[in-house]
């Protein structure tokens, strides 16, 4: 259905005639009688009917002459944010955690988008990029899906964090953890967990298993445990906690490697590389 025609109906409302409704839209008299039939035959209804030399309208017709303004104007809104002056809604998911620091830092460089934070697990974020419900999403574990695409732009340090002073005289491993509940399937990484500590390469001490990572950062905030975040999130905490709560990275007695994971937004194949995600990759590489 054309909205074009919902217009012509509505100033054939208006007027309550055909003629002059044709004039104030420049077209010809049986043009617009044509295009009403048309719209008729769309909305499987009569809508008016010829009533002495003039027109009457059904009460179908008055129930969709009255709904065609607020209906236009609502679909100008979602198309054409930008022209009429309001802000385009950017609807990112990602992981709680980054979602939650990122509210506090995202907001300057996107001054011109409102933004819609969805927290979702790696696997859903690829479904919910699919079904529209966002529209880019952050992850470090990419879940290969039809119709997704994964682009790497940035690489990331990750590190367990405990409170600092606690657990002083304890290997990293003997140090109890908080850990997601939530397990990750199908990750091409291999790791299992949503907070990608290696655990098909090193086993840890878990002592509490959280659904939210924030939950795990406030148990290790009270020194009862570590938590394996990324380098960054950790920084991030810091700066707006008290000093007495702030997170260091601990190591003590582990031979492992610094765990460093690649950071890909995920789009759909046929969205087009446009302003928001450029201004989403640079701000995820300033965060090093």
């Amino acid at each position: 259905m054309e909205t074009n025609r919902l217009h012509q109906f509505h100033t054939l409302y208006q007027t309550g005639n055909l003629r002059k409704a044709s004039e104030l839209l420049g077209i010809s008299h049986s043009g617009l009688s044509k295009s009403m039939s048309i719209l008729q035959d769309e909305l499987k209804a009569e809508l008016f009917f010829a009533s002495g030399r003039g027109i009457a309208f059904t009460d179908r017709g008055h129930e969709v002459a009255q709904k065609i303004p607020a209906l236009l104007e609502n679909l100008e809104k979602s198309l054409f944010p930008n022209l009429l002056g309001q802000k385009e809604t950017l609807k990112i998911g990602s992981f709680e955690v980054f979602t939650t620091y990122f509210a506090k830092t995202m907001g300057p460089i996107f001054d011109t988008y409102d933004l819609d934070f969805h927290e979702l697990v790696p696997g859903k974020m690829e479904k919910a990029l699919l079904d529209r419900t966002i529209d880019l999403a952050i992850t470090y574990e990419p879940i290969p899906l039809p119709g997704v695409e994964h682009l790497h732009v940035s690489t990331i340090e990750m590190g367990a964090f405990v409170k600092k002073g606690s657990f002083k005289n304890r290997d990293l491993l003997e140090t109890p953890f908080a850990a997601p509940l939530i397990p990750v399937q199908g990750a091409p990484t291999g790791t299992k967990g949503l907070d990608s500590w290696p655990d098909h390469k090193i086993k840890r001490k878990i002592k509490f298993r959280v659904d939210l990572m924030e939950t795990a950062i406030s148990l290790a905030r009270s020194g009862l445990c570590a938590v394996f975040l990324p380098t960054f999130v950790a920084k991030l905490h810091n700066e707006i906690a008290k000093p007495e709560y702030h997170l260091v990275k601990k190591t003590g007695g582990l031979k492992m490697k610094t765990v460093r994971r690649k950071v890909y937004i995920i789009k759909r194949v046929a969205s087009i590389e446009d302003d928001k995600l450029k201004k989403l990759a640079k701000y995820l590489r300033s965060l090093n």
